[in-house]
């Protein structure tokens, strides 16, 4: 039986302009003649009970709004035979969740940086694809200024002298809070700041600096790209990639599975969620931003470049 846009939206409790986005982005399969769409039951029905469509043992990427909503169905399918009551209220469930992930504008969720080549690939992407403002936000972010990772491409944007303005705050390296990851990445020893100035973590940010000192120059020789860079005596809650389209977002955290044998304890163990960055959340986000770079709060003291080549001794 073939069922309009609005049966759909009723049977799913959603608008008729959100079942439209979905056709419109082949979440729900339908044809369609001239500017009708046909849509069948089992297309409705898919939503709440997809195929399985890959190989045994492999594990697709799925969307934010596929990954949250189909994973309660399959579950509770698995368990014990539905009624069609219990039909209804998983056909809820989902729509709930799919509804609330394209509100917020959730645009997908992606692997840990840590283990997911793809999700360092997807970040890769947007900033290769970026222009006008690129915000930057974590404790080193040394795939960003090291000699790995994320560098050749802003080292590329410099060398094309591309409009895009590089903002990046990361923390102060001689800090409490830089010695306070030290000691849970390297273990206790690391309290002692001789240790603690010796250590990996140390050397690994006197590396990126001088990277960014030398970025630094080379962009007050451009007439269009540019990179600025703070330092903050502050633990940042997020790692934040934000360009014009697309914003990148990691929790920070001290926790780490219980099985790992090395002490990547801070970063990159955790799901990445990406959202567009036209979206409420990604705009609370860029408060927070230039809030910490202003300096206005006594509290969360704000060092300029200069500051802390000087600390390190670092030309710039």
């Amino acid at each position: 039986m073939s069922l309009s846009v609005r049966d759909v939206a009723v049977r799913l409790n959603v608008s008729e302009k959100t079942v439209y986005k979905w056709l419109k982005t082949g979440l729900i399969p339908a044809n369609r003649i001239g500017k009708s769409w046909i849509i069948t039951e089992e297309s409705v029905l898919a939503l709440v009970e997809p195929k399985q469509s890959t190989p045994v043992g492999s594990s697709p990427r799925l969307s934010a709004a596929q990954t949250s909503a189909t994973a309660p169905a399959r579950a509770a399918s698995a368990s014990h035979p539905r009624s069609t009551g219990d039909d209804a209220a998983h056909l809820a469930r989902f729509t709930n969740i799919l509804s609330g992930a394209v509100d917020q504008g959730v645009a997908g969720i992606l692997g840990p940086r840590a283990t997911d080549s793809e999700t360092s690939s997807t970040i890769a992407s947007a900033l290769a694809n970026a222009d006008g403002e690129v915000l930057l936000q974590g404790i080193g972010l040394r795939e960003f200024f090291g000699d790995r990772g994320h560098t050749a491409i802003i080292k590329q944007m410099a060398a094309e002298d591309r409009a895009v303005q590089i903002r990046a705050i990361l923390v102060n390296p001689v800090s409490e809070f830089a010695r306070a990851r030290a000691v849970a990445e390297d273990g206790a020893q690391f309290v002692d700041e001789s240790r603690f100035k010796a250590g990996p973590l140390y050397n690994d940010s006197w590396r990126s600096l001088n990277v960014i000192a030398a970025m630094k120059k080379d962009a007050a020789s451009r007439a269009h790209f540019g990179i600025d860079v703070r330092f903050v005596d502050h633990w940042p809650s997020v790692y934040l990639v934000m360009t014009g389209e697309s914003t990148f977002v990691e929790t920070y955290q001290f926790g780490k599975p219980n099985a790992a044998v090395d002490g990547s304890s801070i970063d990159g163990l955790v799901p990445m969620f990406q959202f567009q960055t036209n979206s409420s959340y990604a705009s609370i986000l860029r408060q927070h931003f230039d809030y910490i770079w202003s300096g206005e709060n006594p509290h969360v003291r704000t060092h300029s470049l200069a500051d802390i080549a000087e600390a390190m001794h670092v030309d710039v």
